[in-house]
Protein backbone atom coordinates (compact mmCIF):
# COMPACT_ATOMS: atom_id res chain seq x y z
CA UNK A 1 0.00 0.00 0.00
CA UNK A 2 1.31 3.29 -0.55
CA UNK A 3 1.96 5.71 2.18
CA UNK A 4 0.95 9.25 2.19
CA UNK A 5 2.47 12.95 4.33
CA UNK A 6 0.35 13.25 7.27
CA UNK A 7 1.66 16.23 10.20
CA UNK A 8 4.97 15.99 8.14
CA UNK A 9 5.97 12.37 8.44
CA UNK A 10 4.89 9.25 6.19
CA UNK A 11 2.61 6.71 7.03
CA UNK A 12 0.94 3.80 5.58
CA UNK A 13 -3.07 3.84 4.45
CA UNK A 14 -5.15 1.12 5.57
CA UNK A 15 -7.02 -0.41 2.89
CA UNK A 16 -10.43 0.54 4.05
CA UNK A 17 -8.69 4.52 3.94
CA UNK A 18 -7.66 3.89 0.16
CA UNK A 19 -11.26 2.20 -0.14
CA UNK A 20 -13.09 5.78 1.35
CA UNK A 21 -11.07 7.85 -1.20
CA UNK A 22 -12.18 5.57 -4.22
CA UNK A 23 -15.75 5.69 -3.23
CA UNK A 24 -15.47 9.58 -2.59
CA UNK A 25 -13.54 10.19 -6.02
CA UNK A 26 -16.39 8.08 -8.08
CA UNK A 27 -19.95 9.79 -6.43
CA UNK A 28 -20.16 11.91 -9.40
CA UNK A 29 -18.15 9.62 -11.68
CA UNK A 30 -14.81 9.48 -12.58
CA UNK A 31 -11.86 7.81 -14.49
CA UNK A 32 -9.56 5.41 -14.24
CA UNK A 33 -7.41 8.30 -14.92
CA UNK A 34 -8.50 10.27 -11.86
CA UNK A 35 -9.04 7.79 -9.80
CA UNK A 36 -4.86 6.80 -10.16
CA UNK A 37 -4.05 10.43 -8.90
CA UNK A 38 -6.60 11.67 -6.75
CA UNK A 39 -6.35 8.05 -4.70
CA UNK A 40 -2.52 8.23 -5.08
CA UNK A 41 -2.27 4.64 -6.43
CA UNK A 42 -0.52 3.10 -9.78
CA UNK A 43 -2.55 1.66 -12.24
CA UNK A 44 -2.49 -1.90 -11.29
CA UNK A 45 -2.94 -1.57 -7.70
CA UNK A 46 -6.29 0.43 -8.65
CA UNK A 47 -7.25 -2.64 -11.14
CA UNK A 48 -7.30 -4.53 -8.26
CA UNK A 49 -9.13 -2.42 -6.08
CA UNK A 50 -11.88 -1.85 -8.57
CA UNK A 51 -12.36 -5.12 -9.26
CA UNK A 52 -12.69 -6.10 -5.67
CA UNK A 53 -15.34 -2.95 -5.26
CA UNK A 54 -17.31 -4.26 -8.42
CA UNK A 55 -17.48 -7.64 -6.96
CA UNK A 56 -19.22 -6.14 -3.86
CA UNK A 57 -21.38 -3.53 -5.91
CA UNK A 58 -20.02 -0.68 -4.41
CA UNK A 59 -18.73 0.89 -7.43
CA UNK A 60 -20.04 0.27 -10.98
CA UNK A 61 -18.48 1.16 -14.42
CA UNK A 62 -20.77 3.38 -16.91
CA UNK A 63 -19.70 4.11 -20.22
CA UNK A 64 -19.91 6.98 -22.79
CA UNK A 65 -19.27 6.53 -25.90
CA UNK A 66 -15.79 5.32 -26.11
CA UNK A 67 -15.09 6.24 -22.03
CA UNK A 68 -15.66 4.36 -18.68
CA UNK A 69 -16.03 5.63 -15.63
CA UNK A 70 -16.99 4.36 -12.38
CA UNK A 71 -19.71 6.02 -10.07
CA UNK A 72 -20.01 4.75 -6.31
CA UNK A 73 -23.52 2.83 -5.82
CA UNK A 74 -26.26 3.40 -3.96
CA UNK A 75 -24.15 0.28 -1.41
CA UNK A 76 -21.10 2.41 -1.88
CA UNK A 77 -22.59 5.37 -0.90
CA UNK A 78 -24.12 3.61 2.16
CA UNK A 79 -20.49 1.89 3.10
CA UNK A 80 -19.21 5.17 2.83
CA UNK A 81 -21.59 7.09 5.32
CA UNK A 82 -20.86 4.28 7.90
CA UNK A 83 -17.08 3.97 7.48
CA UNK A 84 -17.65 8.18 8.00
CA UNK A 85 -19.82 7.31 11.31
CA UNK A 86 -16.91 4.91 12.74
CA UNK A 87 -14.04 7.50 12.29
CA UNK A 88 -16.52 9.94 14.47
CA UNK A 89 -17.07 7.67 17.27
CA UNK A 90 -13.36 6.53 17.05
CA UNK A 91 -12.61 9.79 17.03
CA UNK A 92 -10.11 9.12 14.41
CA UNK A 93 -10.81 12.00 12.37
Amino acid sequence: MLAHREHGTWRRRHRLEVIACILREAMNGATKTRLVYRANLNFKLLARYLEFLMSRSLIEVKKIGSMSYYQTTAKGRLWLTLYERMLDILGSR
